[in-house]
């Protein structure tokens, strides 16, 4: 089965001279970690994943969501031309107060910001997930007897994720249902108050934001009295899990 029609232009070249590397702008860089999440999405061998995510849900207990975001990380490391400019690790604990894990961070040593922070979620139309993919009640009680929230959009704004950045990305593994529509109710849900209010409190949402792709759009957000946004990809693999 094909998979969807994907934008993907090649962003302006690095300099020559490394030492104008670092008064390169965020937006130079986040352009060439698009340009290969993007090739990543256009090229991945499907069959390839496809076994992974069958052998992963026959466990007893599935990671699929982690397995899948290895197989990203893993494919952009043995990708060389991406090598050339930056690394990728995975399971990373930050270095925040507040204890977690990046799925997936994309380091370059002369980019000034260093890091683009990505979390990972599985999406498959029901609603429990798409909850998971922005804040939910965990129904677990802290020391204070105050309920829990966790998920991935909301640990930009708990003191979890990227705390010295304006910037960070989720990625949606959209394992089945229909992706538009599982789009239109992110978006829903991205307008509720989060558990942080009004830290994380949604501005806007900008639609089609990489490359005008479909599958993409940015979420701007009230954080430490300023603006943080939230670039989003849904890599749609539904089509060939069911093929």
């Amino acid at each position: 089965m094909e998979r969807e029609y994907i934008r993907i232009k090649r962003p302006p070249s690095f300099p020559f001279d490394t030492r104008k590397l670092r008064d390169l702008d965020d937006e130079f860089w986040k352009k060439w970690v698009f340009y290969y999440l993007l090739q990543f999405y256009q090229g991945y061998d499907s069959a390839e994943l496809k076994t992974k995510i069958q052998v992963e849900k026959n466990k007893r207990y599935p990671r699929t969501e982690r397995e899948i975001a290895k197989f990203i990380r893993l494919k952009l490391n043995n990708n060389r031309n991406f090598g050339l400019h930056f690394s990728v690790k995975g399971e990373v604990t930050n270095d925040e107060e507040v204890e977690g894990n990046y799925d997936i961070n994309i380091h370059s040593t002369n980019w000034k910001s260093k890091d683009f922070y990505f979390e990972c979620k599985n999406l498959d139309g029901n609603s429990d997930l798409i909850a998971k993919y922005v804040c939910y009640n965990t129904y677990k009680k802290n020391s204070a007897n105050e309920n829990i929230f966790d998920g991935g959009v909301v640990r930009y704004f708990n003191g979890k994720y990227a705390q010295t950045s304006n910037f960070g990305g989720m990625i949606g593994f959209i394992l089945a249902g229909d992706p538009l529509k599982t789009k239109s109710n992110l978006f829903t849900k991205l307008g509720e108050k989060l558990s942080t209010s009004p830290e994380g409190d949604l501005i806007s949402i900008s639609d089609n934001s990489i490359e005008g792709n479909s599958f993409t759009f940015d979420s701007l957000h009230t954080r430490k009295n300023t603006h943080f946004t939230i670039h989003h990809i849904l890599f749609d693999f539904s089509k060939h899990l069911t093929s």
